[in-house]
């Protein structure tokens, strides 16, 4: 058949991936790992085609065209909450063109069979993007189907949710060179092109407010990830972002996997948690190429993290990001604003920590209640959030729902005020100027400040 793997138009700058979608912060889109995964995993037995028009900033007339012209017989598509209506509308267009129609987004991600049931022109949900369920969904092989929900041709509606067996999944190798060449940005790549790379899927964490934490966990055989990363290097791409939720969850494997990266020359930023950045791992890190390491902080309030799962307190924050600088590291603290005992105070004593940290950034996430996780019953549970909204936007541009003691609009405007007393300091200013690799990368973190601080004048 002839497939197409979709990022469907948007009016903004939509992040779908990972089950986690959001308007950017600033400027930035990296590649979605969902179709990066499923691009590899439908060549090998169909024509793939990538139509990612949020990279090539379409209208959905030019993506129309786009997509007539290539004329496939199925689409497989991102969709999110931060864009739903757009989303359905574009799509139920696409099935009244006589195509089938499935997608992969957080919207769908909880009561798939009722949001199946309500859009007629859906014909599957996947639920997972590391096994070959398209393939045996687009040759009605239903028998083999291990997480997904679909329609079958009588119209009845079957879900499944098979439990991950074993430690580890294969993938074959995502097929980067359908995707467009243009038009993806990340703030902390230091060379271009770059490319986004997953070695695992999901996080063993427990973190309530997370979806990632609600996937399980396996990882990707070191041999697999190697074959995409030396193809890449083929196409001369040399810097990646490791899109892993933590990298070194399992600490053989992360050594093994900085060795081989250390040997192919590379240039790369990750994530990982505090209390995993010891010496052994931030050092073998730095040696394999990481410029730039994200780590979790979320709140300066030791009972909020307990109250999240975290499984650290601030202290162990402190001495993670201490480490990461004698490490020469560049540093990410992310942070989770609004949630449900949040006051002016905390978010003062946020601000605060992240001064002391002495970030390189910082990034603020505001709290909502993403589909399937312990964060969103609880929130529904005290009154917080309608359980029919399923329109959010994690970064921010809008706020889900208020503190215990904060309206939405005080949330929003605490946030704002964070930004800006952040990244107004002419000390960070100075530093960062100082610390840039050359004047491409200045631009880049020029124009992404640019856009991070228009968002929240």
């Amino acid at each position: 058949m002839r497939v197409l793997l979709l990022n469907p138009p948007g009016r903004e700058l939509y992040v779908r991936d990972y089950f986690c979608s959001k308007t950017t912060k600033s400027n930035y889109h990296f590649h979605p790992v969902d179709l990066l995964a499923l691009s590899g995993v439908l060549s090998l037995d169909h024509h793939v085609a990538v139509l990612d028009c949020i990279a090539e900033g379409l209208t959905p007339e030019e993506a129309r065209a786009r997509i007539d012209a290539e004329a496939p017989d199925a689409v497989v598509s991102l969709v999110g909450s931060v864009s739903w209506e757009e989303d359905r509308m574009f799509l139920s267009q696409q099935a009244a063109c006589g195509r089938r129609v499935f997608a992969i987004g957080d919207v769908l991600h909880e009561n798939a069979e009722q949001r199946l049931a309500e859009e007629p022109w859906l014909e599957a949900i996947l639920d997972d993007f590391t096994t070959r369920d398209a393939v045996h969904l687009l040759s009605r092989d239903y028998d083999s189907v291990l997480r997904a929900t679909w329609r079958r041709p009588n119209g009845s509606i079957v879900h499944r949710n098979e439990p991950r067996r074993g430690p580890e999944h294969r993938l074959p190798r995502p097929r980067h060179e359908l995707f467009p060449a243009h038009g993806y940005r990340f703030s902390f790549a230091r060379e271009v092109p770059f490319a986004t790379v997953l070695t695992d899927y999901g996080c063993p964490w427990p973190c309530t407010f997370c979806v990632i934490s609600t996937l399980g966990h396996s990882t990707r055989p070191i041999g697999d990830v190697l074959e995409e990363v030396d193809a890449l290097r083929a196409r001369g791409t040399r810097e990646l972002f490791v899109a892993d939720q933590t990298f070194g969850v399992r600490r053989d494997r992360a050594l093994e996997l900085c060795a081989a990266f250390q040997e192919r020359d590379l240039s790369w930023t990750a994530f990982t948690r505090p209390d995993l950045a010891d010496d052994e791992l931030l050092g073998a890190m730095r040696a394999a190429g990481c410029h730039t390491l994200i780590m979790g902080v979320e709140s300066a309030d030791d009972a909020v993290l307990e109250a999240c799962r975290k499984g650290y307190a601030t202290n162990v924050v402190h001495g993670a990001f201490e480490r990461a600088r004698a490490h020469g590291l560049r540093t990410v603290g992310t942070f989770v604003v609004g949630l449900p005992d949040e006051t002016e105070e905390t978010l003062d004593r946020t601000l605060d920590l992240a001064l002391e940290l002495e970030l390189d950034f910082m990034s603020l996430n505001v709290a909502v209640p993403r589909f399937g996780t312990p964060f969103r019953k609880d929130a529904i549970a005290s009154g917080l959030v309608d359980p029919d909204e399923l329109v959010m936007d994690q970064s921010g541009a809008t706020v889900a729902l208020p503190t215990h003691s904060l309206s939405r609009a005080e949330v929003e405007r605490l946030k704002r005020r964070m930004i800006r007393r952040f990244y107004l300091r002419p000390r960070w200013l100075w530093r960062r100027v100082r610390d840039v690799s050359g004047p491409r990368e200045l631009f880049t973190q020029a124009r992404e400040g640019l856009a991070l601080l228009s968002r929240n004048a």
